[in-house]
């Protein structure tokens, strides 16, 4: 009998779980079930603040899980979600307050405080990480500020996929898995364990941070019989440890849904100066490694684009929206798709078309060429970061893999190479659900380790690929320099 294992693969937008059934040479998944994550409110609670409603997204897991350890016999269960957030337990296990989200205001005021207190570039050389005001460290300090007290009371801080593994369990686990730790900037680069120095600096306190543990330790037993484990919490890292990479080339990845984060595999952290000033971040992944990259908005340009045109009564689907796109003018603003102004906008279209008219360029009117406004600066967004990954590395890519939701988004696909200039091969489409499959098979021993991993994944998905197009590169070429020596950035 072939093993089964179900994957619970959770993002900003929407959560799944997603069986996977291996036959000793590939992988072959189904989706067993899909379930919403966000509010349609920022402000659900008295206190204002924009917080995920865990008890919900936990009963539908459950749900979920209950169902398939009723038709079939599990070989394991692990869940992966973003980086940074978490929830805070008492003593006795009880969850305090429910997670705060990434994208809540309060998040900046705090990082802006805590830059008065502790320079940029000590706490990039402490941690390695990018400095966004999502992280965990600021998150922290903006909960001290609301409530001290909340701080105090708490005896255990776990991340996101921890403490949802926690509900599958009769009681919390007591640890912290290290790909999702790694993304807190709460963690030295190079020991990977709690940089306390710096949580004390910070003003911090530090009483319930968890020992560290590798993707694949055991955490318990459902009460179905079903193994729980730590997978690549962080989905990233689940991500890129499923990337099909074949050996001996030198490749980059891009991890493209609600984030773009794009990047290359390292032995070790980049810790220099030119890093840190390209707003690169050093997130730690399977086995050792190093994920050198940068955070990038991703498709959360569109998914809030659509979000706000259908408000205004214009339901389309993704697809239609990439069909429009498609079919707008294919030289028309840009945007900057890291800036923060669009973390979370009140209404998206609005600001695309405000931060092209404020760099003197013609705002997009239509769908078609809004949604491509924003195909396009992430297009503009890849090239800058792969261009800035080789200058500070020394090295050039000679192939970018694209995995995750993203991939199904064909014209993004190529807009990123003819932009970079390098072919892209993209798929799987599902790559966090594999990589988390993969650290379960890991830890149990039933691959040896991510080569073996990998051959898995190039043996079950077939990816495609896309080449540049030499005119369009050199148009993409002159159209970073116009919007250089429009904005300066």
């Amino acid at each position: 009998m072939n093993d089964v294992y179900l994957a619970f693969d959770l993002g900003a937008e929407s959560g799944r779980g997603v069986t996977a059934e291996f036959d000793g040479n590939k992988l072959s998944l189904t989706e067993a079930g899909r379930f919403p994550t966000t509010r349609d409110s920022k402000d659900p609670g008295p206190d204002g603040v924009w917080r995920w409603d865990y008890r919900q997204i936990v009963k539908q897991i459950q749900a979920i899980l209950t169902r398939i350890e009723r038709d079939q016999r599990l070989s394991g269960v692990a869940v992966d979600t973003w980086g940074v957030d978490f929830g805070l337990l008492d003593a006795s296990g009880t969850l305090i307050e429910e997670p705060v989200c990434y994208r809540d205001d309060s998040h900046l005021v705090a990082m802006n405080e805590m830059l008065t207190r502790i320079p940029a570039e000590d706490l990039w050389s402490a941690t390695g990480i990018q400095l966004l005001p999502f992280n965990t460290l600021y998150q922290l300090r903006a909960a001290q500020v609301r409530n001290a007290p909340v701080l105090e009371q708490a005896s255990r801080l776990l991340f996101m996929p921890d403490l949802l593994a926690s509900g599958l369990l009769d009681k919390p686990v007591a640890t912290s898995e290290l790909t999702i730790a790694s993304t807190s900037q709460l963690l030295d680069p190079t020991t990977r364990t709690w940089n306390r120095a710096l949580i004390e600096r910070a003003g911090l306190p530090s009483h319930f941070l968890q020992p560290i543990v590798e993707p694949g330790t055991l955490y318990g037993t459902t009460a179905g019989g079903t193994v729980v484990r730590a997978t690549a919490g962080h989905d990233t890292a689940s991500a890129v440890a499923a990337t099909p990479a074949e050996p001996g080339k030198k490749w980059a990845f891009l991890s493209s849904g609600t984030w773009s984060l794009l990047g290359v595999e390292r032995s070790k952290p980049e810790l220099s100066i030119e890093a840190f000033k390209l707003g690169l971040s050093n997130e730690i992944g399977v086995l050792g490694t190093t994920r050198l990259l940068k955070n990038i908005m991703g498709l959360w340009l569109v998914q809030e684009s659509r979000r706000s045109l259908a408000r205004s009564g214009q339901e389309l689907s993704y697809s239609e929206l990439t069909s429009l796109a498609a079919a707008a003018p294919d030289a028309g603003p840009l945007v900057d798709a890291a800036d923060r102004r669009f973390l979370a906008p009140a209404d998206m279209p609005s600001e695309l078309r405000n931060a092209c008219a404020q760099t003197g360029q013609t705002p997009p009117e239509s769908t078609g060429e809004l949604i491509r406004c924003a195909l396009d600066s992430l297009a503009l967004a890849y090239r800058r970061t792969l261009l800035g990954l080789e200058s500070v590395l020394g090295e050039k890519y000679d192939v970018l893999h694209i995995i995750g939701g993203g991939t199904q988004n064909k014209l993004l696909n190529q807009l990123a190479a003819d932009a970079t200039g390098v072919p892209v091969v993209a798929g799987p489409a599902e790559a966090t659900a594999v990589g988390n499959v993969l650290a379960q098979m890991v830890g149990r021993g039933v691959l040896s380790g991510y080569d073996q991993a990998r051959a898995v994944c190039r043996n079950s998905f077939q990816p495609e690929t896309f080449l540049p197009n030499p005119s369009a590169h050199q148009r993409w070429i002159e159209r970073d320099q116009e919007f250089l020596s429009r904005t300066g950035a």
